[in-house]
């Protein structure tokens, strides 16, 4: 807790909150602009069309805000080259996972927004709570974890930032296109393809009547524990490294 605490004093003027703000707020404008002069005759589920359009825009916003976050949490430390002297306070373990640990704060904030957004906007069609809410908020909460940490990985490892927000734009361009290319299961072998292999909702679109039939699949449990499984081993391994390269320093 002591740790986790110094890190968010790290980031006190680094606007961390702001940057997740400002996305949330493009993220909201997106969905406003969806849900605006929304014909109900020409679909059949307001809260898949909103989980989809949702889940796009995740692919296409939050990798390079995920990666951006991650390389202003260790920027610090690697431009100043403060390893040295941090180490003999802390462990390079414990350094590893406060960082970690203050970024998942920030991520359960961010999709605990999104599912509201979600709720309150399929709310003004429809009543009820609907199992599929909790769906959504597992799938980009283990997305998002999946793709933090892989980013956080990589700041900590190259002293230059600007590599891992690259890295971060080529897969976010490899995500979008898992989304309209499913005979090629790419959505499967990279993080940012997670949106839309945990999506159980699809749609078939009849051009002559402009119809827009929604349906749901089962939730892909098993997919979701290939995500949680690739999650651990990353931080796992991830974790190691680092501190096998602060030891050899």
């Amino acid at each position: 807790m002591k740790n986790l605490k110094a890190e968010f004093q790290k980031f006190h003027r680094r606007h961390m909150w702001l940057l997740f703000f400002l996305s949330f707020a493009l993220i909201c404008a997106w969905m406003l602009w969806c849900v605006k002069d929304l014909d109900l005759t020409k679909l059949n589920s307001t809260t898949a069309m909103l989980e989809i359009n949702l889940l796009l825009i995740n692919t296409i916003v939050t990798p390079l805000v995920l990666a951006t976050a991650a390389s202003r949490m260790c920027d610090m430390e690697q431009v100043g080259s403060t390893y040295t002297w941090i180490f003999t306070m802390q462990s390079p373990g414990s350094f590893f996972k406060s960082k970690l640990l203050a970024g998942l704060l920030y991520l359960l904030v961010f999709d605990l927004l999104q599912t509201v957004l979600l709720v309150v906007l399929d709310q003004r069609f429809q009543s009820g709570w609907q199992k599929y809410y909790f769906q959504f908020f597992v799938t980009v909460i283990f997305t998002h974890v999946f793709l933090f940490l892989f980013q956080l990985l990589m700041s900590l490892h190259y002293e230059n930032q600007l590599f891992p927000l690259f890295v971060s734009i080529g897969g976010t361009f490899a995500g979008v296109f898992s989304w309209f290319l499913p005979q090629i299961p790419l959505r499967y072998v990279i993080p940012w393809g997670y949106f839309v292999a945990l999506c159980n909702s699809g749609y078939n679109y009849d051009e002559t009547t402009r119809y827009t039939e929604y349906f749901w699949d089962s939730y892909p449990l098993i997919w979701l524990f290939v995500c949680v499984i690739c999650i651990c081993l990353l931080y796992y391994f991830g974790k190691k490294r680092f501190c096998q390269k602060i030891a050899a320093m």
